[in-house]
């Protein structure tokens, strides 16, 4: 008889244990955790974009570049900690991938457009613009892609652990 409230009191225990997922409040608080660094790294970038609109201040340039290179390697390390969600990995997987993305467009189009922004004026051609504006275009495009893609995620993510995700303003 003992062996047998033994055998049911641990198969009880294991059921409880396999059976409990986080709850709401916790998948909230894991994505709020997620879209604090992806807003921190939108910020930097934005900051990046206003240096370049007054492109005659090149070492404001050169430093917003820096802070929003720096700020996407602190929020992919910080969501790169983050421990998978119950037993899925794939909003924080498609987030680092977010940030990956990020970093790429700094590394490649907008290096690339603040190279012709400090082009002295004399130097700088109708094509250069024009190039400018490529430019611009692909890396907007780039980011608008992985971002749609983590909301995606999020989506799915959101709708496992019974929260609803609220659209910015």
């Amino acid at each position: 008889m003992k062996k047998l409230f033994t055998f049911v009191m641990l198969a009880t225990m294991a059921i409880t244990f396999i059976s409990c997922k986080p709850s709401t409040e916790d998948a909230i608080k894991y994505n709020d955790q997620i879209f604090s660094e992806q807003i921190r790294i939108i910020e930097k970038i934005d900051i990046l974009y206003k240096a370049m609109e007054d492109y005659t201040n090149k070492t404001q340039m050169d430093a917003c570049y820096a802070d929003a290179l720096k700020q996407v390697e602190i929020g992919s390390e910080a969501v790169g900690k983050l421990k998978e969600f119950g037993s899925n990995a794939d909003f924080r997987d498609e987030a680092i991938k977010l940030f990956g993305s990020y970093k790429a467009v700094l590394q490649n189009e907008i290096k690339e457009i603040l190279s012709l922004n400090k082009l002295p004026d004399d130097q700088f051609t109708p094509e250069m613009r024009e190039k400018m504006g490529v430019l611009n275009e692909v890396a907007i495009k780039k980011m608008a892609l992985g971002l749609a893609a983590l909301q995606e995620k999020q989506g799915v993510f959101a709708k496992e652990y019974k929260f609803e995700v609220k659209k910015s303003k």
